[in-house]
């Protein structure tokens, strides 16, 4: 005989009160209020209301809530904190919306908004690593001239956190789903995200630019396609001109922005009959762009879990994805405001790591 389920019971969390310290922690440090009376830092609670702070020297109240990505937010404030932990702690595992929906006992409409939350969190918080690791690497690669291209270069970057970037297609439309019509219009792996004319032209995959430094950050931007006006920009904001930028053939345009741009041809053939390709052709006097296509590997791995997302919010899915990452690389603490932070503060470098939970576990109350 089979047990009644008993769909009253709404299971949650023992440590309820743990997440919702982390909630408050992030709330309190990365978006601090201020009194508009006296100008007071607002870091007084309100027992009955979670949500609401108030200013110890005038008592002025404001929701802590307010202009945040948990602005209107109706769930529990420990939820937030679940997702924002267990999405930290579990990488490169992907904290998918209906996990949440079942580990929470929520809806899926529910459970798709409060990972969205999370999403605008990490999307706020990335231009912080984006700078810090562009001004790590401008320090680093100050008046740097790589040597020749003819030079094996494998000693001269060893200790050097050099760059790779690439171009992977996340989720492509195969001939099958365009029902056996070639699609002429887009050359290359972009073709592979865009339906056939016929079927009206429109874009239902994801081509992502990753931008990988070597035993440090990775970005992930999503791009239409794989022209030099796209990449560009991307490439430009994210790295100095001094730095070592390893690549595919893919890229001939870098040779005149970037002087440290080096090139591996993956179509290398032999020169000996009995071979097709060339041994060389991913690893060439120290060239190749593995970092890159390992964060790759890792990337759509990860994004297995999701089976397929839209389009147009694939921004928000690699921005989070780049947060977690570079959390692993830089840690927590240095997102924080400077008035918050340790005097003693360490520069922040590339290759220390800092792991991550510390800035919320330890200091929590």
């Amino acid at each position: 005989m089979h047990k009644q389920h008993d769909s009253n019971r709404v299971l949650t969390p023992h440590n309820t009160s743990f997440y919702t310290a982390i909630t408050k922690k992030v709330l309190s440090d990365f978006y601090p209020k201020y009194c508009k009376n006296c100008d007071a830092a607002m870091d007084k609670e309100v027992t009955t209301r979670p949500d609401v702070i108030r200013c110890k020297v005038c008592h002025y109240q404001a929701s802590r809530l307010s202009y945040t990505p948990l602005h209107h937010f109706k769930l529990p404030l420990w939820m937030f904190g679940f997702v924002f932990y267990e999405s930290l702690v579990q990488y490169p595992k992907v904290l998918t919306a209906t996990e949440i929906s079942l580990r929470l006992r929520i809806s899926g409409k529910a459970a798709s908004l409060l990972k969205r939350r999370f999403q605008l969190f990490c999307s706020q918080q990335l231009p912080v690593y984006k700078k810090l690791a562009y001004n790590d690497l401008a320090n680093q690669f100050r008046d740097f001239v790589l040597s020749e291209e003819n030079i094996d270069i494998t000693a001269e970057m060893a200790n050097r956190p050099y760059v790779c970037a690439d171009t992977a297609v996340l989720y492509s439309a195969s001939e099958r789903a365009n029902k056996g019509r070639k699609r002429y219009r887009h050359g290359g792996a972009t073709a592979s995200i865009y339906l056939s004319e016929k079927l009206g032209g429109k874009q239902v995959g994801a081509l992502v630019q990753t931008i990988a430094v070597k035993g440090g950050p990775a970005f992930f931007s999503s791009v239409p396609n794989q022209k030099a006006d796209t990449l560009g920009p991307i490439i430009k904001e994210h790295l100095p001109v001094t730095t070592p930028l390893f690549t595919d053939q893919g890229y001939p345009w870098l040779w005149g922005i970037y002087k440290n741009h080096r090139s591996v041809n993956h179509n290398a053939k032999s020169a000996e009959g009995r071979y097709r390709w060339a041994r060389n052709r991913w690893s060439k006097n120290g060239v190749h762009n593995q970092v890159a296509e390992g964060n790759q590997r890792l990337l759509k791995t990860a994004f297995a879990s999701y089976g397929y997302i839209r389009p147009q919010n694939s921004t928000l899915y690699l921005n989070e994805f780049s947060f977690i990452k570079n959390a692993r690389v830089f840690g927590l603490d240095v997102l924080v405001p400077t008035s918050t932070q340790a005097p003693q503060a360490a520069p922040v470098r590339i290759g220390a790591k800092g792991y991550l939970p510390q800035h919320i576990i330890q200091q929590l109350p």
